[in-house]
């Protein structure tokens, strides 16, 4: 009997990881307007953030059913295999408690939900190291006390072109301190307890970038070892940047490059930049 990891569709995982560490992906719903789409199934980043920009709407988000989880554990239960599933902040939606009811539901299975407090890579670097560590055979005690050690640790820092898609949406949480800042002004947020807070405000984008580089460094010295993930929306070549700035700064063992989905490009918008850090 192994240990299966299960996380949401928020955790915005390269494919590649995926499939190569076998883990299962259950999407949250985009809607705009009438039309309903599955996170990273009917929409990649590029194409999500396509429709964001030429349509009308403001999209909104739902998270899946108790049922959707439901639907998941079974199959993986009934090859014996515990089940740790890993979700979005329950601060930020509810995918969390739909998936404790369905824990809830099966009480024959052995099946351990996780609040990661946080969201997309940093949650999914998480989510990863917890797969490798069931793939390397790690019991679930080992791999759930890693897990809640690296969700202690891991922090991100993302900048955002405008805070409108996060106030309508009404995921602003203390960030809404920064509402009505000046023209070209990028705020730079955090999460903190599960929910989005302010970091600080910097006179454009590439100030902005250059900043998240320098939290780094503050934050956990310039010494810092461990995984870091550059996260974006929709701005490829400056996440690639970024990406050559971090790696030429610091000693992480790997640096992840990785697009903001559906679901949380519809409450970020677009011209993302992120880092996020799981120090060692």
């Amino acid at each position: 009997m192994g240990v299966r990891i299960v996380t949401d569709s928020t955790a915005d995982l390269p494919a590649e990881f995926v499939q190569e560490l076998d883990i299962t992906v259950v999407p949250l719903k985009v809607h705009f307007g009438e039309e309903e789409y599955l996170d990273w199934i009917d929409f990649d980043s590029d194409s999500f953030f396509a429709k964001l920009q030429s349509s009308p709407i403001i999209p909104c988000t739902s998270q899946p059913s108790p049922a959707d989880f439901e639907s998941v554990y079974k199959p993986l239960a009934e090859t014996g295999d515990s089940i740790i599933s890993i979700h979005i902040s329950a601060q930020l939606s509810g995918t969390y408690q739909s998936a404790v009811i369905a824990k809830n539901e099966l009480a024959d299975c052995d099946i351990t939900v996780v609040d990661s407090k946080t969201g997309s890579m940093a949650m999914g670097i998480a989510v990863i190291e917890a797969a490798r560590a069931a793939k390397a055979g790690k019991t679930k005690e080992e791999i759930l006390a890693q897990l809640n050690s690296n969700i202690d640790k891991v922090k991100v820092f993302f900048a955002v072109d405008t805070l409108e898609y996060l106030q309508k949406n009404g995921r602003i949480g203390k960030a809404a301190a920064l509402l009505g800042g000046l023209l070209n002004v990028k705020p730079l947020l955090s999460v903190k307890d599960g929910i989005i807070v302010p970091k600080e405000k910097i006179r454009g984008k590439e100030k902005a970038k250059e900043r998240l580089i320098e939290i780094v460094a503050e934050e956990f010295g310039e010494d810092v070892k461990g995984k870091a993930v550059i996260l974006h929306g929709n701005e490829p070549k400056e996440a690639q940047k970024l990406y050559e700035k971090v790696k030429e700064r610091f000693a992480f063992s790997e640096v992840i490059i990785s697009s903001i989905g559906s679901v949380i490009g519809t409450h970020l918008g677009p011209g993302v930049l992120a880092i996020a850090v799981l120090p060692e």
